[in-house]
């Protein structure tokens, strides 16, 4: 006959996780299928020099108006430069190695439709940059757009009437 011993099953201990190293690294696939860009999730360093590279102060002047200038290709550019980590690129048919110079260059030549593409991924797996986002500055971005439609407008009435000369 077996006698049942009793015995104390020690609770079970959590693994701690190491909250130093942060890293995620995600793929911006090019229409081709082959091509990529790799870029990675911000850690607590990288959007810290980001945001000091993007700050824009503002003026307050007699009479307590205030301003401030946006630049949308400026953050554009910092966020992929702070951001991308290496790519497969080729130029001429030969590879391009990366570097921070050779993204430089990549984004003046680049299609602008590619480079909105990635920065729309970047700011997907960076959900902060949308914390950042104001009223005023959506305001002021809606306002610039509105601008640019009253130009885009009277250009194209601007032909049509022209054109009918």
């Amino acid at each position: 006959m077996s006698e049942l011993q009793e015995f104390e099953v020690p609770e079970a201990v959590p693994n701690q996780e190491d909250y130093f190293g942060f890293e995620r690294v995600e793929r911006f696939i090019f229409p081709d299928g082959v091509t990529y860009i790799e870029y990675k999730a911000m850690n607590e360093g990288a959007k810290a020099r980001y945001q000091s590279k993007t700050v824009r102060p503002i003026v307050i002047e007699k009479g307590g108006s205030a301003s401030t200038r946006i630049d949308p290709a400026g953050q554009r550019h910092e966020l992929i430069i702070a951001s991308v980590t290496g790519w497969n690129l080729t130029r001429g048919g030969k590879a391009v190695h990366f570097s921070e110079r050779m993204l430089r260059d990549w984004l003046s030549l680049a299609n602008p439709v590619l480079v909105e593409n990635l920065e729309k991924a970047i700011r997907k797996v960076n959900p902060w940059l949308n914390d950042d986002l104001t009223v005023e500055a959506i305001d002021a971005e809606i306002e610039s757009l509105q601008e640019l439609r009253r130009e885009v407008v009277e250009r194209e009435q601007g032909e049509g009437s022209s054109a009918t000369k």
